[in-house]
Order: C-alpha cells, then structure tokens, then sequence
C-alpha cells in the first residue's frame, strides 16, 4: 500500500478516492482547462476521461524531445496561459504590481496558501497549512473587542499530505520539470511571489513554502534523486536532473 493519508478516503487498495474532489466545479475547469493546453502543447488528445487523461498527456509531454530545461519552459508556458483562458489574464500584473509590494509579506503568503487550500485539491489533494507566523492583534481592536487575543497565527506554507500529481506521476522528473521548476519560476517571475516547492519522495507530500527564495535548482533537494524503479517513463534517466549533474 502507499502512504497514509488522513483527510481523504481510502479505498481498499490503498489508492485514495477522489470522486467528490472531482465532482467540484473548480475541479473541472481547472483539469478541462489544462487538459485543453496540453493538447495544444503535445497535439495529442486523449480518450481518457478527467484526471487521469490529463496525467497521460502530461506524460506525453515529458516525452517529448528536448532537454530539461526546454520542457521546464513548455510547462512554464503552459502555466502562463492557463489565466488567459480563463478570461483572467490581468490577474499576475495587478498582483505584483499592486498587492504583493504593498501588503505584509505574511498577508501574501497567506494569501496563496488558501488559493491552494481553494482552488488545487484536484491537483495535489488535500492541502493544509504549516509554518505559521504570529502577527500581533492592534491594541485599539482589543481594547473594543476584549475577546481578541494578544497574537493571531497565519500559515505561510501549504502542504499536502499525499500528492496526486506526483503519486500519479511516479516520477521525479515529471514533478521537477513539469510541476516544480515551472511553478517557482511562474510565481516568481509573474506574481513577484517567491516559493520554494519541496517535494518528499518517499511519502508523496509537498510544502509549497511562500515567501521563501528557491534555491538554484541544481543544488536543490528535489533534484538529487534518480529516477523512481515505477517511473513510466520514456526518457527514463535521461532527464532526470540527477543525470544531468553527473
């Protein structure tokens, strides 16, 4: 069996049921919408229905030609046209230029963990808040409202505890190339939101840090793996960053 996994069912199997996180109006569009610019990307469709048709494209994807680094600026496309299509394309430049550099850094922070707490579960299960940060109350709320308490805990990073994409993906450079290289870079460079994304292989888990400066990929955790014995993969240790530093 993989992993525990404490907020969702689990089927006998040890396999965990999505069906109600799928049956989601958010869920839907967001896989309708990805699985549409993975077609455009690979020009493949797929008879697969849902999740995991848009798992095979994304295979489809990682197996197309090229170096690491070219599929890490396929995925960083895809994800910067993912608004657009949603008829929010103005969404990364009003939030760099007049949200991220005028509000407290915990403010944003926090801001992106209930985005993903929101809007990913479909993506990456369930999600829940870690490393908090204690902001002090106003002395003029409490002083009106004595019920308030001295401090106020806000998280600052967002974990899940049992990956979908990754645990559906079964490999490091599919979740590094196509899930974790193009986020950072997408959040960084469009939403002035630094991240730091920390995937743990061994349980499926992922902290998506906030607020955190990413360290140069190559001397990053995450890439100082081999490829998984299950990975599908076609380009099976070739582009595995591992690989690629040695």
């Amino acid at each position: 069996h993989g992993p525990l996994q404490s907020t969702l069912p689990v089927r006998a199997d040890g396999s965990v049921d999505y069906e109600d996180v799928d049956r989601s109006p958010v869920s839907r569009v967001f896989t309708d919408t990805f699985r549409g610019l993975l077609t455009e990307v690979t020009g493949h469709t797929t008879e697969v229905p849902g999740f995991d048709g848009m798992m095979d494209l994304v295979r489809r994807m990682n197996d197309m030609g090229g170096t690491a680094e070219a599929m890490q600026q396929r995925a960083l496309g895809l994800f910067q046209n993912v608004l657009p299509e949603l008829h929010a394309g103005w969404v990364p430049g009003f939030w760099k230029s007049l949200v991220q550099p005028k509000l407290p850094p915990w403010v944003t922070s926090y801001a992106f963990v209930k985005i993903c707490q929101n809007f990913f579960p479909w993506l990456m299960g369930p999600m829940q808040g870690d490393e908090y940060v204690d902001v002090r109350v106003p002395e003029y709320l409490r002083a009106v409202f004595f019920f308030l308490p001295e401090f106020v805990s806000f998280p600052q990073t967002a974990k899940a505890e049992r990956c979908r994409f990754l645990e559906n993906a079964q490999c490091a450079s599919i979740c590094v190339n196509i899930c974790k290289a193009p986020s950072q870079a997408w959040l960084g460079e469009d939403f002035g939101m630094p991240v730091h994304i920390e995937p743990n292989y061994d349980d499926f888990s992922c902290r998506w840090r906030f607020g955190v400066e990413p360290p140069p990929l190559m001397e990053d955790e995450a890439v100082m793996v081999p490829c998984f014995k299950k990975c599908p993969s076609k380009t099976k240790g070739e582009r595995d960053a591992l690989s690629v530093r040695e």
